[in-house]
Parts: structure tokens; C-alpha cells; sequence
């Protein structure tokens, strides 16, 4: 039994870099079979198999900035036999591994492919694993090994081809050096650090293979490519074919033009999550997203709020946000939105939605988000402003206070150091909050303040800890206005600023 761990590097751009360990999975393996079983907290449901994929394209993309998340594994290669099983209690949605090699037919360093995940029974769908094909063209021992891959967000042939800012991930596979033999396929299966989550039934997806022969350079590999499926599977999107190739360019030109084909093949590549529903809130009709936070890139997160570390420590980056201080700091970490940044829309239906986790206990309060009207001043305290809601932990353990116009309400919320999926729902004259899909709250009153903003951690100047250091993944804002932000990938990664 191979046990892999997964640690997320955050950015290099953070102001303080602090450490995460990712889910553990422990899949059992042979010569001509991956078998596995997931062991990561807080799901709520049996995993889905998403996609082993394959086909089509030609279309036009512009733009390309793109942040990175990195993280490391000790997972190794297994060599491809007649078939590789599913996970157990997966679902198979599309089943196919890539077939054996053709003489003759071309492999190229990397490549990409349209997923249709319609068969996973939602519109969305929240992926936390892959499964990478790798096709050896000689023989060969790489000392070191980066696997690199994006998804990118729903295609729609009509609209856009794709949108310009995909998803990447990096992953350092630390268990080589790896022995490759010519005309063979390999598999490798990758915990996501943080899951990615789809938006629309089409999503794209594309790979290429680092590797280092032992002069202590990584490049991309001419030799290790991304192994194709050639069983002549039919478009999905209309007459569009969507499989891509270099076609002899960079890497960075994976662009979706029909130069970029690779004849009658697509990439092989598994997905494993879970149908997802984006919008829980009852009543929620035709949401798009209002405002977005991936905490992916640092410099912009300084664009869009105000953060200061106060007496503690503040890194984001890769995906993460983390608040942090010493037991005996005098104040803990805030960060507010920016009075620029339109954050919740002002009219309509909205739904506040994140993930986050305490990754410790104390007796000094913090919050991992507060929705209100305004925002304190640092220094003050947080009820200086119209608050709607505020999830917090303390010596009381993790609660949520959520304002109605019959008066704030307290809710306990179990266990804050569980990584937890929060929704926050201002639909049709009515309050509800939602934790890990299901209803905890619901209210057909609303309060007199409408929120505008979101911080998070604790302004006030206590005088000590010991304080409750916490860490989020991210946060949307969802309603039924015209798109107030630009529009991405669920996952984000972004790296160009939200418009108001």
C-alpha cells in the first residue's frame, strides 16, 4: 500500500509563506491495474468518475495569463495493461483508456482535449482528482519528473472557445528516478490539492510532461508525451472537433486553432469529484457569478482588499488564504474588502458562498468570514458596523450569528477545524445558510441593512491570544444580476482583476 501526501506551495509571491498538507489516498496498485480508495475529510457523497477523455477541436483563443498552484507527490507510474480499474464506489461516466500505439502516428509533447461531463447528472461538477496517461517513445530513466496540466472553463461553440485563463496545476512527482520503456503506456494518479469546480457540461483540458535526464534540467519532453486515445471516438460538440496538439510549437501556444489538430486522436486523461450544485439556495434561479476570490495570486488579492497582518502572519497564494498570530499577540489578522471592489451586487438576489477550515483552537476569537454593511476600522471592534453574518470560533467553539429583522441568531456549526462548505442566501425576501449541503437556517425575514462587504479575522486590539488560526480557499458571489465581474474558470486561479 503506497500512501501519498500532498503539501500546496503556496505562491512565491506571499508575504509569508505557511505550510499545508493536503487529503491522504492510499491507492492499491499492480503491474496492469490502479485500484484506489479515497480517504479525504468532509465529502458528502460517493465520488464520481468524471472523465477518462478524449476528443475534439479547432477554435480561436486570446489572452493566456494564468496563475499556478504546486504541490508535490510520491505517487509513481504504473505501466498500462488491457484495463485500469475505477476507484471503488466510483461511477464510470466515460470509461476509455487510451488505445495501444500505431505505427507511424504522431505523438506530440503536448496536448489537450474537450471533456463532456453531461453524463455526471449536474450542470457542475467539483473535481478533486485526475488520472494522467504518459506514452514513452524511447527508453529511458528520468531522474526527475513534473507533471503540468490545465483545465480550462466551459466551451461554448457559439459564444467562445474558451476562456483565457485556465487552471494550471504543477506537481513535483518525488517518487522517480522512473524507468520508461519505448512503445509503452503509463498512468499516474494525482490528489488535486484543492478541487476544481466546473461550470457547464464542456471543459477543457490540457497536459505536457517535464523531465530531467540527469543534467539537472527540467524540459519539455520530447520523449515522455501525453498518450492519445485513437479508437475514433465522434465529436460531442456539434461538428466541432476539439483535440489539440503542439503541431511543433510551445508549449504556451496550446491556443485551440485548427493547426494545432491531432489527427483522428484526443488526450487521455480521467477525472474523479462529485456533481455538484453550484447554487443551493432555495428558490436561486439564473446566478452567475458577482465576485470571486481564488486567493491565487497575491498581488492582486492586494488590489482587492485591504489586508494588514497586525500582530500575526498573512500569506495567500496557490489557492490559499491563512491567518495566523502567536498566542500572545496583541491582535490577529484582518483583511477587508476594498471600498472599490463591488463585492455584493446592490439589488437582487445573492448568495455568499466559501470554504474554509480552523487549523487550531483558542480562546481569542477570529472569523473566517463576516458579511456586513461597511466594514470596522482596524483597530475597533466588528460590531461597529451592520453585521449579517459572522462565522466564527472561540472558546465557545465555531458558531455562526446570522441577522434577521427578528434579530441576530446564534447557530452552532459543529466542528470549525473540518473543512466546511458554507453558503450565506438573500433570495426572495428570505435569509437561509447552508453548511455542507444542507440547510441549517432558513428565515422568511430578512434585515433592514443590506450587506455590501466581506472581511475576514478580527480587527479588534484584544491584548492576547491564544487565537484561532484559520485558512480559506476561496469565495463567490452569486445572484441574479448581469455579470458585475469577469467572467472565469470556477476553480479561478486568476490573474487579471475583477472589473465592477
Amino acid at each position: 500500500m503506497t500512501n501519498l501526501t500532498f503539501k500546496a506551495v503556496l505562491d512565491n509571491t506571499v508575504r509569508q509563506v505557511l505550510g499545508y498538507s493536503g487529503d491522504s489516498w492510499n491507492p492499491a496498485r499492480s503491474n496492469d491495474k490502479v485500484t484506489g480508495s479515497r480517504l479525504a475529510p468532509g465529502r458528502r457523497q460517493a465520488p464520481i468518475l468524471l472523465g477518462t477523455l478524449l476528443l475534439c477541436l479547432l477554435a480561436g483563443l486570446t489572452g493566456s495569463a494564468f496563475g499556478q498552484t504546486r504541490f508535490s507527490s510520491d505517487a509513481p507510474f504504473v505501466r498500462v495493461g488491457q484495463r485500469i480499474a475505477t476507484f471503488p464506489q466510483s461511477t464510470t461516466v466515460h470509461d476509455a483508456i487510451p488505445a495501444l500505439p500505431q505505427t507511424g502516428q504522431s505523438y506530440p509533447s503536448h496536448a489537450g482535449t474537450w471533456l463532456q461531463l453531461g453524463n455526471a447528472g449536474s450542470q457542475q461538477a467539483s473535481v478533486y482528482a485526475v488520472r494522467l496517461y504518459a506514452y514513452a517513445l524511447t527508453t529511458g530513466v528520468y531522474q526527475h519528473i513534473n507533471a503540468r496540466f490545465r483545465f480550462w472553463n466551459a466551451y461554448d461553440a457559439l459564444a467562445e472557445a474558451v476562456l483565457e485563463r485556465p487552471a494550471e496545476f504543477i506537481v513535483d512527482l518525488t517518487s522517480c528516478p522512473c524507468n520508461f520503456e519505448a512503445g509503452q503506456m503509463y498512468a499516474i494518479d494525482l490528489l488535486l490539492p484543492k478541487s476544481v469546480y466546473t461550470e457547464g457540461q464542456q471543459v477543457g483540458f490540457s497536459q505536457l510532461w517535464l523531465t530531467d535526464p540527469g543534467n539537472g534540467v527540467l524540459a519539455v519532453s520530447r520523449d515522455l508525451v501525453p498518450a492519445l486515445d485513437r479508437q475514433g471516438i465522434t465529436p460531442l460538440v456539434g461538428g466541432v472537433i476539439a483535440s489539440y496538439g503542439n503541431a511543433g510549437r510551445s508549449p504556451e501556444d496550446l491556443n485551440f486553432i485548427a493547426e494545432d489538430a491531432i489527427p483522428v486522436a484526443g488526450l487521455g486523461v480521467a477525472l474523479f469529484g462529485e456533481a455538484e450544485i453550484l447554487d443551493v439556495c432555495t428558490g436561486a434561479s439564473g446566478f452567475a457569478h458577482q465576485f470571486q476570490e481564488e486567493f491565487d495570486n497575491a498581488s492582486l488579492f492586494f488590489q482587492r482588499w485591504q489586508a494588514t497582518p497586525n500582530f500575526g502572519q498573512l500569506a495567500v497564494g496557490s489557492g490559499y488564504l491563512a491567518l495566523g498570530a502567536p498566542n500572545s499577540a496583541a491582535q490577529f489578522p484582518y483583511v477587508r474588502s476594498e471600498p472599490t471592489s463591488l463585492v455584493i451586487p446592490p439589488i437582487g438576489n445573492f448568495m455568499v458562498r466559501w470554504i474554509a477550515e480552523y487549523t487550531g483552537v483558542g480562546p481569542a476569537g477570529d472569523g473566517e468570514l463576516v458579511i456586513s454593511r461597511g466594514t470596522p476600522l482596524n483597530g475597533n471592534d466588528g460590531s461597529t458596523v451592520p453585521t449579517a453574518l459572522r462565522a466564527w470560533q472561540d472558546s465557545n467553539g465555531y458558531y455562526i450569528s446570522t441577522n434577521t429583522a427578528g434579530g441576530m441568531q446564534q447557530i452552532g456549526g459543529g466542528n470549525g477545524t473540518d473543512l466546511h462548505d458554507m453558503a450565506y442566501c438573500w433570495v426572495n425576501g428570505q435569509v437561509e445558510l447552508w453548511k455542507d449541503g444542507q440547510i441549517i437556517l432558513s428565515q422568511h425575514a430578512q434585515p433592514g441593512d443590506r450587506p455590501d462587504s466581506i472581511w475576514f479575522g478580527n480587527p479588534l486590539l484584544a491584548g492576547g491570544g491564544p487565537w484561532n488560526p484559520v485558512s480559506l480557499q476561496r469565495v463567490w458571489v452569486r445572484g441574479n444580476q448581469p455579470v458585475l465581474s469577469d467572467r472565469i474558470f470556477a476553480d479561478g486561479f486568476e490573474s487579471e482583476a475583477a472589473s465592477p
